[in-house]
């Protein structure tokens, strides 16, 4: 079979788009929205094998697997089908691909059926080629289905928003999701299983990928290192040259986890907003230690870290990371003063 893989939380929304297919009430362009982790690009896979296909299967609502059709897109050579996707993983979409994906729209299908564009994530088009493509958007070709899958849809334009119809799956079934990834993660307890989906922004492709990676022995390493800095055990500029090491991107997005816990704590005294549940005895001892304007100064500053790693690849990550490590120490130190 081409889609070998069946998530249980599209169920509704796979079946709203086969209704829509077989009332011939298909959009010509759909945005895929929702954190990354949930399968949206699979769904987007599923739905062009589908409509490629000779003779979907009536009873499973998704392609046969044997026909032409099918094999040619098992071998990723359909000539009806185009991915869009930048050359490397963070870098941008550029005006070259939006054009040549507009002469491919310009073909008449081999098959007699769909042309279908999967742009993967969409708000790596640059602005030039965000403009090419609403050009497109705003008179597509008949029989054509274009689909934009978006992590961070907010960052497209609003004009490219109001041209596609948009499937939302930002809001699974938790308990549908929790069942799906004990299944997959046999040997893990439930507090385990939440805590993986808590720290995965309740996305259960992203909790198993970090279940299944060193990512979770990376981030110990990072609450450990937290932990100590303030003790004077360490070196700021070696803790934060080993932090470069374990990979900056998510080491910041797990600081921005850990401050925000804090925050939470020290505004509303209550655990259960903790994502870090693993960690909740320590964030209460620093939420009890650090006050929340410098808790908020911290935060401002590991969002433009993100934001300078994210977005240049000439920004020294190690550099960012040492100002953290130095301002960490700092207001722990200067707080611990002001109790005494």
């Amino acid at each position: 079979m081409i889609i070998k893989t069946v998530l249980p939380w599209h169920d509704s929304l796979w079946e709203k788009m086969q209704h829509r297919w077989q009332v011939d009430r298909l959009p010509h362009a759909l945005l895929l929205v929702g954190p990354k982790g949930m399968g949206k690009a699979l769904f987007a896979k599923r739905l062009a094998d589908t409509l490629l296909c000779e003779q979907p299967n009536a009873t499973k609502k998704q392609a046969c697997g044997l026909c032409k059709s099918c094999h040619v897109q098992l071998a990723k050579t359909h000539p009806d089908f185009l991915e869009v996707q930048p050359v490397e993983p963070g870098k941008q979409i550029s005006i070259e691909k939006i054009r040549n994906l507009i002469h491919f729209c310009e073909l008449t299908a081999h098959y007699g059926r769909y042309q279908i564009i999967i742009i993967n994530p969409a708000e790596a088009m640059n602005r030039n080629a965000a403009n090419s493509l609403l050009k497109l958007l705003e008179e597509p070709p008949p029989k054509t289905l274009i689909m934009l899958v978006s992590h961070q849809h907010n960052t497209l334009s609003a004009t490219i928003r109001s041209r596609c119809q948009r499937i939302d799956f930002s809001r699974p079934d938790r308990q549908l999701i929790q069942t799906w990834l004990s299944r997959q993660l046999k040997n893990s307890t439930i507090q385990q299983i939440q805590l993986l989906l808590n720290l995965s922004g309740q996305a259960p492709l992203a909790a198993l990928a970090l279940a299944e990676t060193d990512a979770m022995t990376k981030r110990q390493a990072l609450f450990n290192s937290l932990i100590q800095l303030p003790e004077g055990k360490h070196d700021p500029i070696r803790v934060a040259e080993q932090w470069d090491k374990l990979e900056a991107i998510p080491v910041l997005h797990w600081m921005l986890s850990w401050t925000m816990d804090i925050i939470r704590y020290t505004i509303t005294g209550q655990t259960q907003y903790i994502v870090n549940q693993d960690h909740q005895k320590t964030i209460q001892h620093f939420a009890n230690q650090v006050d929340l304007h410098s808790l908020f100064k911290l935060l401002e500053l590991q969002q433009e870290a993100i934001r300078l790693v994210t977005g240049n690849a000439n920004v020294k990550a190690q550099s960012l990371l040492e100002s953290i490590a130095i301002f960490w120490i700092e207001l722990t130190t200067q707080n611990r003063r002001r109790l005494l």
